[in-house]
């Protein structure tokens, strides 16, 4: 309903967007080759993709910071999904896949959600952390076994 409730500020944060989606294009792949590496030595089946803030998502961040579009650094964040190994539980598995993201990234320790030892109450299971990429950008990294992106996505 955002879309027709403020269709000028949609349009606007829309363009924004747009405008910045090769640039997060190219980011995404220089950011995310080191994590790809990292993951097969550690014998990972995984994928790891790019998820987008909704505008409306933007907008409700830029309102209650009172920032602008373009302070806004989670715009995006990299999604690894893994299908668990047996023989260790996928808690631990999240943790570990963390761990070596932060062996290439630098961590900001204060921007750590563990919904793994805590779901939410809708169920929603996963490990959120924020880490340095290039150039001094953060960016968001969530981390979900397949069975956890399941009932994220479907319920």
């Amino acid at each position: 309903s955002f879309k027709f409730d403020h269709p000028e500020t949609y349009k606007i944060i829309e363009a924004k967007l747009e405008a910045t989606e090769q640039e997060r294009a190219n980011f995404f792949e220089k950011f995310s080759e080191p994590i790809k590496e990292r993951l097969k030595l550690l014998d990972f089946d995984f994928t790891v993709t790019e998820r987008v803030k909704s505008v409306y998502s933007i907008w409700q961040k830029m309102q209650a910071k009172k920032v602008p579009f373009e302070e806004i650094y989670d715009i995006f964040a990299i999604r690894v999904v893994f299908e668990p190994k047996l023989y260790m539980n996928e808690k631990t598995q999240c943790w570990n896949i963390y761990s070596a993201i932060t062996d290439i990234y630098t961590p900001k320790p204060d921007r750590i959600r563990d919904w793994l030892s805590s779901p939410k109450a809708n169920g929603y299971e996963a490990l959120h952390g924020t880490v340095m990429g290039q150039k001094g950008k953060w960016v968001e990294i969530q981390i979900r076994s397949a069975r956890m992106n399941e009932v994220a996505e479907k319920g």
